[in-house]
């Protein structure tokens, strides 16, 4: 059943800060409330229902206790009386509330801890995270508290290592919408004189990213010294539990040894394991650590001595599919990895009942769980990461927060990829020699989102250290690998009005991916069959006046150079970047006036021309228009014509056509030549045209010759990838 409720009743709701006790009856698994008020395509919705888990009957054994340096209670489990407890399990109602948009669908468990517990990938239709089919209690997490739920999802630990004291407690939650998309606020406490936490989990309405800003509070009166790891129990694909070949994405090259069970590790138990036990990353005496089919037993590991870059992840090959955090790295310094092993794993029955199992992603304020960080009375701490699914890409090289790319080269051949997380128009994918800039390979995509993933191939024997890859939009850099600043800046005059007075303004804009725009060279002509003469050289301003005459009409363009030296070209086209007429009163201009047809043609081949005649002057002119053919050359019967005006006329050896043109109007004349008997192969052939009327005389000549089709022969080659 699904019931909508009216506006006033849906903001009162969103308004309303709601803790969450224990029901006093089961809910209806049925029961949905809309929270939102468009549910049209591209925006964010959320809703709240109850979902019945198999749980555990661990609460009769629950007692509270509390941690004095944090004032923060926590429940603790009494094993004991836990164990003299009938072993059963029955169905539990948990309030869900369901974020959706057109790519993902994400769920929130706040009576779990405020976990994130579904975030399904909408394209492929799998959860990316594990999902505990029953909640079940552990002997592990925080000594003091001894139990632990591996109920699944993302969870938040605080203040003490190894899961925290309340990743299974009630979290308060508010929701606020907005344009953007829906934020829901979730907060462990309001009480004063405590450590405490509040996480946004924002869902955008237009991207395959779900936006998490974790915010710690000391609202003691004294300094405290804690800990935070957010932790995320994964398992991408369509199974709920991993295989052999997850890996983990892990941009470090070392890694400091938390605790194992595998004695090819140093630190593995019983020895205990310190900050000192350490192996290189991803190899370590032969073995690939980032691939899980290659543990033996459990193995948890921190990047060591922090986090390199701004990114981390897991991605399982088989199911092409993983999942991306992204992270500020000076403030989020840990990155931590867990997985239960292979070859000899933990038993899963010590955390559900199906056989499933995962991996952990944590994320953590301090380096390790040996690291503390720190904050004065009063202060608080806050940041954001976003969180993603990626697939069909395979294992990604960079993330950020807009795109994931996957770059692996193998016996000559450069394999690419790229995810983005959001619908984008134009963009490519180019590959560029470090070393000379020398671009080896372009790929252009008119369209790519978060289901449509693009990966190709680029046969090359330069080594992957003197490749850069450069994912682009327009003249912005999405993202990039080995970044080199092979790329020049673009710029352009921006459009000047088709009539000025004698001393007017240029101004010109531009971009650049890397180092920033260093200077502009401006060029200017003094009319269409003017030279390119250069204005201003190596300015870095955007704007400048200039002088000219009355009756010239002036094009403008530019080119800029970037910081590191990479020059610009200049544009070819036929009206520069810019262009105005310089008038002291009323007058036609018909200056962009032009005559065209083919350089070459073949022998009994009709020469389709046309003459555009254009008046962007501020005055309605009596234009007279003289098109003289070539001498070899004679007008095709009934091919003549005018788009408007009167029709044009031929006298044997001219096109002439005289009438009204309006300003900011053209007149469009269509006619087709054919050679005379006496005409070789290769004689240039040349149409002048003339346009009086105007405030100058125009002049315009097209040149066009016979040539005569030769058929080169066909060269194959053989080539295997």
């Amino acid at each position: 059943m699904r019931r909508l409720v009216p506006l006033s009743a849906v903001l009162l709701a969103v308004a309303l800060v709601v803790w969450l006790a224990q029901p006093s009856a089961p809910v209806r698994a049925s029961l949905r409330l809309a929270l939102t008020m468009d549910t049209t395509s591209g925006v964010t919705t959320i809703t709240t229902d109850t979902i019945l888990i198999p749980t555990y009957n661990y609460s009769q054994a629950l007692f509270w206790q509390t941690n004095a340096t944090y004032n923060i209670p926590y429940p603790a489990l009494h094993w004991a009386n836990y164990g003299n407890l009938p072993p059963a399990k029955s169905d539990k109602a948990y309030t869900r509330l369901t974020l959706e948009n057109d790519w993902l669908r994400v769920s929130i468990l706040p009576e779990l801890g405020g976990r994130v517990y579904e975030m399904i990938f909408k394209p492929t239709g799998n959860n990316e995270l594990y999902q505990n089919p029953v909640i079940k209690p552990t002997h592990w997490g925080p000594p003091e508290q001894g139990w632990w739920l591996a109920a699944g999802g993302i969870e938040w630990g605080l203040p003490v290592e190894e899961h925290g004291y309340e990743s299974a407690i009630p979290w308060a939650y508010t929701i606020v919408q907005s344009s953007a998309g829906i934020t829901v606020t979730l907060r462990d406490s309001t009480q004063a004189d405590r450590l405490r936490a509040a996480v946004d989990v924002f869902l955008p309405n237009d991207r395959a990213v779900l936006i998490l800003r974790p915010r710690i509070e000391n609202a003691r009166s004294t300094v405290l010294n804690f800990k935070w790891w957010a932790n995320a129990m994964l398992a991408p694909g369509p199974n709920n539990t991993v295989g052999p070949d997850l890996r983990f994405i892990f941009p470090i090259d070392a890694v400091t040894v938390h605790s194992t069970g595998d004695s090819r590790l140093p630190g593995y138990a019983p020895s205990p394991s310190q900050p000192d036990k350490w192996i290189t990353w991803p190899i370590f005496n032969g073995v690939d650590w980032s691939r899980l089919g290659n543990f033996d037993q459990w193995f948890g590991f921190f990047g060591r001595p922090q986090a390199q870059w701004d990114f981390v992840g897991v991605y399982d090959t088989s199911a092409n599919e993983g999942v991306v955090r992204v992270f500020p790295r000076t403030i989020a310094t840990g990155i931590k990895g867990f997985a239960m092993g292979w070859a000899h794993p933990i038993d899963p029955g010590n955390w559900t009942d199906d056989g499933s199992t995962y991996v952990e992603l944590h994320g953590g304020l301090a380096p390790t769980f040996w690291d503390s960080v720190s904050l004065d009375a009063g202060q608080s701490i806050e940041w954001e990461e976003a969180w993603y699914p990626v697939a069909g890409i395979g294992a990604f090289t960079a993330a950020n927060a807009e795109a994931a790319l996957k770059v692996e080269q193998s016996s000559g051949v450069l394999n690419l990829g790229v995810f983005s997380t959001r619908a984008r128009g134009a963009t490519q994918v180019g590959v560029w020699q470090r070393s000379t800039c020398n671009r080896i390979a372009k790929r252009d995509f008119a369209s790519i989102d978060p289901a449509t993933p693009r990966t190709f191939a680029v046969p090359t024997g330069i080594p992957l250290s003197d490749l850069a890859i450069l994912f682009t939009e327009g003249d912005s850099l999405i993202i990039g690998t080995n970044e080199q600043d092979c790329v020049a800046p673009a710029s352009t005059v921006n459009a000047l009005p088709n009539v000025s007075p004698t001393n007017f303004s240029v101004s010109w804009t531009g971009g650049d991916f890397y180092t920033g725009i260093a200077s502009y060279d401006v060029q200017f002509k003094d009319g269409y069959a003017g030279a390119w003469t250069a204005w201003l050289t190596a300015t870095t301003q955007t704007s400048s006046l200039f002088n000219g005459a009355h009756g010239h009409t002036y094009f403008f363009r530019s080119r800029a150079r970037d910081a590191q030296g990479n020059p610009e070209a200049y544009s070819n086209g036929e009206w520069g970047d810019a262009f105005t007429t310089v008038l002291t009163g009323p007058a036609a201009v018909m200056e962009t006036s032009r005559l065209s047809g083919p350089a070459f043609f073949a022998p009994g081949q009709p020469v389709s021309a046309t003459v555009i005649l254009s008046n962007t002057g501020n005055l309605t002119g009596n234009i007279v228009m003289t098109d003289t053919l070539p001498v070899s050359m004679t007008l095709l019967s009934g091919s003549l014509s005018a788009s408007s005006g009167p029709a044009p006329t031929f006298d044997g050896s001219r096109i002439l056509w005289s009438g009204i043109i309006t300003d900011n109007a053209s007149v469009l004349i269509a006619y087709a030549l054919t050679p005379t008997l006496g005409l070789g192969f290769m004689q240039p052939q040349t149409s002048t045209l003339v346009v009086t009327g105007g405030v100058v005389p125009v002049t315009r000549t097209a040149v066009a010759s016979m040539a005569r089709l030769v058929y080169l022969p066909l060269i194959t080659r053989n080539y295997s990838p």
